[in-house]
């Protein structure tokens, strides 16, 4: 369950879950349970698991309530040194656990768990109860030592060989798919899937254009306009801007340390804000290729009737302390006609209002340096002879940006771009490229955060727990603290919406007041400006149809087209071969 081994292929092919997610509509389904679990109280605390009969790991020995009940013990017994995160996840939300026979076990929660198929299955791209084979595990002596080299599997596939250097790994379809995991839904059809990593993004485009692999991940725009103008079978999510897939459940935004002056002012954050060219970000990183959202959230087909569209008005007329009304709903509109006089064609643009907003989202905030000046006044922040900010005590504010480096292009330029307008603002910023391992440390570590471009917002349904339950003031730590956090992420500390996720914590996920209170929240957070949501991860994965056909694509919406999701599962089941050899 190491980091470094989910990204090639585990939750997509080697693991099975209780219950999976249909990415397409946002529903979760039964995968290895044998139907949804049957509360068994008023209180919507005790629950009543089936596994599936008849499902096998990979070496021949059959799934029982025994694994089930032998992975929550090790995730109990486990906790202060196993280090993975499911962990921290489950003994904060189980209670209690029992076998009730070979295939069915019981599970109480410490609180009401109207998202129990989520938690205990996928909310989108993985779980955090993932059952290992009692029998394999059981005979190891330290399972934190363990290395699990040849992992026996529950998926339809098993690791035929791998590179020790992590740079490859090689999947074969078991022989037996049928009584997998998910062999229930069908024959996937490669009998080999290939995880590779072929380097920089210009060794990437030239091997993919080559056709020596199928499905890219995060390729940035330029490289992909490159790569199709070279290969017909290369092909976008979309043939209208902005051609890629928006439905992730993350978006880019920036991340604060509010423990830490001056971001623990919201006159500052929304300076920040304000300082920003959206639609110059937007255009500068991504070809305009991007889909704004004002509120702290995905604007996806999930989301947007349920919080966006309601919203709408409020946004419209909210004003800050000053006055000031820092909406601005023309944004798609706008963004729209200037990609046209650049000359993006008219066959590439949506045309409309409502298909315009639908493309670049519904409204951001406006580019206004002389209100973000205004507000960094108020608390005492000027700019100097030479025109750039100075704090209360008259240094020169010196604000850390922390982006990815080469290992995320896409962000890496967008973070790039933003720290620009910031400097134009007069806001003096040092842009610092970090690797994926730093990335996680500045992320999770208050010593090292100041600002960070980041994805902690995930809303993929109209359950916002997931990524919204820890915003407590409980799990926050002092500003120069070296400790890792756990939870609360944004380190926000408002009253009013840790009071209504408290509440919300104890309501079906479903009923109107749940949806209402996170509307209020999101409201909350506009207002604090307790995160710069920026854009819907912008997932430019583009696709080679050289050898497999039938990827997810616009028109043929069977799955979230992310191949690092667990829902990848659906592409092995629905590509089919070209006959090209």
């Amino acid at each position: 369950m190491s980091n470094y081994a989910i990204w090639r292929g585990f939750r997509e092919l080697g693991w099975g879950y209780l219950w999976e997610m249909d990415t397409a509509t946002g529903k979760s389904y039964p995968e290895v349970a044998d139907g949804f679990p049957q509360i068994l109280n008023k209180q919507n605390t005790q629950f009543r698991v089936k596994l599936k009969q008849g499902i096998y790991w990979s070496d021949g020995v059959e799934l029982t309530a025994d694994d089930a009940i032998y992975t929550l013990d090790t995730y109990f017994k486990g906790q202060g040194k196993l280090t993975n995160g499911n962990i921290v996840t489950l003994t904060n939300y189980i209670k209690s656990y029992k076998k009730v026979d070979k295939y069915t076990f019981d599970v109480e929660t410490i609180n009401p768990a109207y998202d129990f198929t989520t938690v205990m299955g996928v909310y989108t791209w993985s779980s955090a109860f993932i059952m290992v084979p009692k029998h394999v595990f059981e005979k190891q002596k330290d399972l934190a030592a363990f290395r699990n080299t040849k992992p026996v599997t529950l998926g339809p596939y098993v690791v035929k060989s791998f590179d020790p250097n992590g740079f490859w790994q090689l999947w074969e379809r078991r022989d037996d798919w049928k009584r997998s995991a998910w062999g229930w839904m069908g024959e996937p059809k490669p009998k080999y899937v290939l995880y590779k990593d072929f380097g920089t993004e210009e060794t990437r485009t030239l091997a993919f254009i080559q056709n020596q692999y199928d499905v890219d991940t995060f390729m940035s725009p330029d490289s992909i306009q490159s790569a199709k103008g070279r290969n017909s079978a290369i092909s976008t999510f979309s043939d209208k801007m902005p051609y890629n897939d928006m439905g992730d459940a993350c978006s880019y935004g920036i991340l604060m340390n509010q423990e830490k002056a001056p971001l623990d002012k919201p006159e500052v954050r929304w300076a920040l804000a304000l300082s920003l060219n959206l639609q110059s970000v937007g255009i500068n990183a991504m070809n305009g290729q991007l889909r704004a959202s004002a509120l702290p959230m995905p604007d996806t087909h999930i989301l947007r009737p349920v919080y966006f569209d309601p919203l709408q008005s409020w946004l419209k007329d909210f004003k800050l302390a000053d006055g000031y009304q820092p909406f601005d709903p023309n944004f798609a509109t706008d963004l729209s006609s200037k990609l046209k006089t650049m000359g993006t064609s008219a066959s590439e643009l949506p045309q409309g209002n409502q298909a315009t907003s639908e493309a670049f989202g519904m409204g951001w905030w406006k580019n206004d340096p002389a209100e973000a000046e205004k507000l960094l006044n108020s608390v005492g922040i000027k700019k100097n002879s030479s025109g750039v900010y100075t704090l209360p005590n008259g240094q020169v504010w010196q604000l850390e940006f922390v982006i990815p480096a080469d290992w995320n292009k896409v962000m890496q330029r967008i973070g790039f771009s933003i720290a620009d307008n910031w400097r134009k603002a007069g806001i003096q910023v040092n842009a610092r490229q970090v690797d994926n391992g730093e990335f996680g440390n500045v992320q999770n570590t208050n010593s090292k955060l100041v600002t960070e471009l980041n994805w902690n917002s995930c809303v993929f349904n109209t359950n916002y727990l997931t990524s919204w339950r820890s915003i407590q003031p409980e799990n926050l730590k002092a500003a120069d603290s070296s400790e890792a956090i756990n939870g609360n992420f944004f380190r926000w500390k408002n009253p009013t919406a840790s009071s209504l996720l408290k509440a919300s914590s104890q309501m079906d996920t479903s009923s109107e007041k749940f949806l209402e209170n996170g509307r209020a929240i999101s409201q909350e957070f506009i207002k604090d400006m307790a995160y710069i949501n920026i854009m819907n991860i912008p997932t430019t994965i583009p696709t080679n149809s050289y050898y497999w056909k039938n990827y997810p694509k616009q028109d043929n919406y069977y799955a979230a087209p992310y191949s690092w999701w667990s829902s990848a599962k659906k592409m092995v089941l629905n590509i089919e071969p070209t006959g090209q050899k």
